[in-house]
């Protein structure tokens, strides 16, 4: 899963749309909707929703989501949008922090049996803020490698660290996926069952889910247009195995991923005081600040041609999401940040 390097610790049918109709909303906005002409014709194909100062000023699909039987994406469609995943990892570890379930200062020793020497140490909170050492994947063959929890375990465990933890940051989707390891083994259930009930449930995120599940035989997803392809590149029916669990495998729309802004920053998944502390320990460490703005943003692809957006600008009510299935032809991310500056009246 490729992070947003910008601001990176954030954080094949289609199937039928269960509703079908899109919101019908006229732009408020006549730059923004041209900015995403311009990027249509550019080879963007995907969704966006952007709500500006708490108006809703752009929700539309661009282009197709499955070329093969011509079906329009829509910002009821869902993509694979890849290490976006992460921030939900995080959340939920924030979340067990909260209930006492454990400590954001528990340490792999404390948690997991037979823990290497070198990592035993290891805090939570530094597994949450990359900054534990691990390499950036455990994998040797890509997302969908077949790979059990266990094996997951023993090949992050065996890695020779980058540095010692808490001394540096290093990106690492093996962390995450360590992290939702020890979800599982603190609450005794799934990681994507906790994740559905705990995170999606409250956030009133109908429409996401993870690779396989039966949800996606009622709600369309994306092809993916990329530069490589892995069977129908249909994240319907892709393997969710522990190379990717916890760290990437979210399949949302952009009406979803904008439900989980609003309610993760507005107590309904964290209560105040849980969300103060991921505030400070994980969003503001990968924000920016622009025109005296905080702005949370994180990206996730893959290569696959599918990826999303997400940006978050608390104090100004102000959210962009963007999902695409031409992630690899058109530079989304560069789109996000041109929106940034253009919302914020920033140069």
């Amino acid at each position: 899963m490729r992070p947003w390097i910008t601001v990176c610790l954030l954080f094949v049918a289609a199937c039928s749309d269960p509703d079908p109709e899109e919101p019908h909303e006229t732009s408020t906005d006549p730059e923004i909707e041209a900015m995403f002409e311009s990027a249509a014709s550019d080879g963007f194909s995907g969704a966006a929703l952007v709500t500006v100062d708490g108006e809703r000023v752009l929700a539309r699909g661009f282009g197709l989501a499955n070329r093969e039987a011509e079906t329009e994406n829509r910002t009821t469609t869902a993509f694979d949008v890849g290490s976006v995943m992460k921030e939900l990892t995080a959340t939920a570890i924030f979340l067990l922090d909260e209930r006492g379930e454990l400590a954001l200062s528990d340490t792999l020793g404390d948690l997991l049996p037979d823990v290497p020497a070198d990592k035993a140490d290891i805090t939570l909170l530094q597994i949450v803020q990359h900054a534990a050492g691990f390499d950036e994947y455990h994998d040797t063959e890509g997302d969908f490698e077949p790979m059990t929890r266990e094996e997951a375990r023993a090949n992050i465990l065996e890695q020779e660290l980058l540095f010692e933890p808490g001394t540096d940051a290093a990106y690492s989707n093996s962390g995450y996926t360590l992290l939702a390891d020890i979800i599982e083994s603190v609450t005794g259930t799934s990681f994507t069952s906790f994740v559905h009930d705990e995170l999606f449930e409250p956030a009133g995120m109908e429409h996401s889910g993870f690779y396989s599940e039966p949800l996606w035989e009622s709600v369309d997803t994306a092809v993916g247009y990329g530069s490589d392809r892995f069977e129908d590149n249909d994240p319907a029916t892709w393997p969710y195995t522990w190379a990717l669990v916890g760290n990437g495998g979210l399949v949302a729309t952009v009406e979803d991923l904008d439900r989980w802004v609003v309610a993760l920053e507005g107590g309904e998944v964290l209560e105040p005081a849980s969300f103060e502390t991921m505030r400070d320990e994980y969003l503001e460490r990968g924000a920016l600040t622009i025109a005296d703005e905080v702005v949370y943003a994180g990206a996730g692809a893959g290569d696959f041609g599918l990826g999303g957006v997400v940006v978050s600008i608390p104090g100004r009510d102000t959210r962009i999401l963007i999902a695409s299935n031409t992630y690899d032809a058109f530079d989304v991310e560069q789109l996000a940040e041109e929106l940034i500056l253009h919302v914020l009246d920033a140069e």
